[in-house]
């Protein structure tokens, strides 16, 4: 009995079988809840977070409609236009003076710059070395409102320098009753009024992973709580292109840059700028990454309690197979008295019971058969002693053969010499294999005596190579088919037929060809003789089927005889046989 592989025996199997229908779906089970309720939270959440941007992006839109309808309430005032017209009869106090009164009006605004032509006037707080600088952008406006980009600017207050940030809304001056163009109006405002109006965006979530800013239409940071990052532009981040794609709404953008990341951003509808709030998405899986990690553990919990539970099991119902089958291998080893001591009272118990029971009856069998085995044999060796001894029959006709000699009768002499060698082999019933050579004899011996029976014209040649003459062959496999040609050759019109013989080695194959130059055979013939069927007349009853089966028994389906014939040119029978299967034929 062979050895049981690991992955084979019954206990591995229903570990595996646990495995399979536990563990496997309570793991499907859990992943498929993790990423359900993460994609519930996600949607949930940005849905959430997705409208405070916007409230957030509204209130900005708000503060800059503000600003938009004052600076339009300013350079449509009657009072500064007049001034305007008549430039030359208002020295540079009375200009500072209105704009002054603008700014007063105004707690965000932080200064009022007012460019005309060379002339600059300001109020407001005192920047230090601000070179007046008209940007392309606002110099081609219509009168428009143009938001210009958040800069650093140098400010005096008291005896204090300081440096702020400030984002600018700058317009032209146009009289819109004549249409004729003054000059530029800027209105200066810190940055951290458009950062008041987003905070509430960064404290809902965490700030080493939450960023929140605004940029414009162009992708430059207007705003940042860290202002480093002020002026840098995002147009390499991975959501870039999508944001700055929408021109006019809101909404959020998964990516990657090492982890999950989520992009929630709104449009400011009054100049296109962006608000935008990037955070990663473990802080939106934070407590549903606790809750998968509590499933996670439990469920190897229970898959061990259950792996636990099949051991225990598996060992308690395969452990009276283990003994049962130590019992099979000693009766295997010929040990007929063991028995299984299996007491339990269920299928297991009842199958050891019955395995008792089989060999019982197997001893009782065997001890039958050992007798009749000894009453057969002595049946045998009274048969063997009324037998003729095979060596009378062969010593009776050697006298005949020498009989025939002394009277000078030749042709019987040579008859029964080869009688007797036919007699020789074919009788030898305990050899299945002889040589090539011996076959070869016998089929010319064979062909001595068909001479003599037909009293016909039979030549017979053979042309075998020297090294195949040793191997060993199936006993009567060439008389066949050498009969064949003499019976199917030899008609009432044709008297005579040429029988050669080849045999040599090719691809470890020895191929013996059998051609004669007979009339060929029929098809229908040619079914027959490769039938089972016999002739009365023939001199073998070995039939070609039979010679064909016993070749493939020694050598494989890949070997065994192969005929081609052709009506009026002869006939060429092929036996294949394996060089390496003859060699290692066992030869008395």
């Amino acid at each position: 009995m062979k050895k049981i592989k690991f992955y084979n025996a019954l206990r591995v199997k229903l570990g595996m079988f646990a495995i399979i229908l536990i563990a496997i779906p309570v793991i499907v089970i859990a992943i498929s809840y993790s990423k359900t309720v993460k994609k519930i939270i996600q949607n949930k959440y940005t849905e959430s977070e997705t409208q405070s941007v916007y409230e957030a992006g509204e209130k900005i839109d708000f503060l800059l409609d503000d600003l938009e309808e004052f600076s339009t309430l300013i350079i449509s005032n009657s009072t500064l236009l007049k001034m305007l017209e008549h430039q030359k009869q208002y020295s540079q106090d009375e200009f500072n003076n209105v704009l002054r009164t603008f700014i007063t009006s105004r707690d965000d605004i932080e200064a009022i710059d007012l460019i005309l032509d060379h002339k600059y006037y300001s109020a407001g707080v005192n920047k230090i070395g601000t070179a007046v600088q008209i940007s392309s952008e606002l110099a081609k406006s219509t009168g428009q409102p143009i938001w210009l980009p958040t800069t650093h600017k140098l400010i005096e207050i008291l005896s204090g320098k300081f440096d702020k940030l400030y984002f600018t809304l700058g317009r032209k001056v146009i009289d819109f009753n004549t249409l004729k163009d003054y000059g530029y109006l800027r209105f200066d405002l810190e940055e951290a009024i458009l950062q008041n109006a987003y905070s509430g965006l960064v404290e809902n979530g965490p700030e080493e992973d939450t960023e929140v800013f605004i940029c414009d239409n162009r992708g430059r940071i207007i705003s940042h709580p860290n202002k480093i990052r002020i002026g840098q532009s995002i147009k390499e981040e991975p959501y870039a292109n999508q944001v700055m794609g929408d021109k006019d709404g809101h909404n959020y953008v998964l990516y990657k840059t090492g982890t999950d990341q989520i992009a929630i951003y709104s449009t400011i509808q009054s100049n296109g700028w962006k608000i935008i709030k990037t955070l990663s998405t473990n802080y939106l899986y934070q407590e549903i990454n606790q809750i998968q990690t509590y499933l996670i553990l439990g469920g190897v919990i229970y898959v061990a309690v259950i792996l636990l539970f099949m051991l225990i099991f598996s060992i308690r119902y395969t452990e009276p197979m283990m003994k049962m089958m130590a019992v099979i291998k000693k009766v295997e080893q010929g040990d007929l008295t063991a028995r299984t001591e299996i007491q339990s009272k269920d299928e297991v118990g009842q199958l050891g019971i019955s395995l008792n029971n089989m060999i019982g009856e197997m001893q009782v069998l065997i001890d039958k058969l050992v007798k009749e085995e000894q009453e057969k044999k002595e049946v045998e060796l009274e048969a063997l002693h009324a037998q003729i001894n095979p060596h009378f029959l062969y010593n009776t006709l050697n006298t005949i053969k020498w009989m025939a000699k002394i009277q000078g009768n030749t042709s019987v002499s040579k008859s029964i010499t080869a009688l007797i060698k036919l007699l020789r082999i074919s009788t030898n019933l305990g050899r299945d294999m002889i040589t090539l050579r011996e076959e070869l004899d016998y089929v010319e011996n064979y062909i001595i005596i068909q001479k003599l029976r037909f009293n016909q014209a039979i030549s017979f040649s053979r042309s075998i190579e020297e090294e195949c003459l040793d191997l060993s062959v199936p006993k009567l496999i060439l008389q066949p088919i050498v009969e064949n040609s003499i019976i199917y050759g030899l008609t009432d019109e044709r008297q005579e037929i040429d029988i050669k013989i080849s045999g040599f080695i090719s691809d470890n194959r020895l191929i013996i060809e059998i051609q004669d130059d007979g009339p060929g055979i029929e098809e229908e013939v040619l079914n027959k003789i490769l039938s089972n069927s016999t002739d009365k007349n023939k001199f073998s009853k070995v039939g070609l089927n039979n010679v064909n089966h016993r070749i493939r028994l020694y050598c494989g389906n890949e070997y065994g005889i192969n005929i081609k014939t052709k009506l009026g040119e002869g006939t060429l029978v092929q036996v294949i046989l394996s060089v390496s299967k003859m060699e290692t034929a066992p030869v008395p």
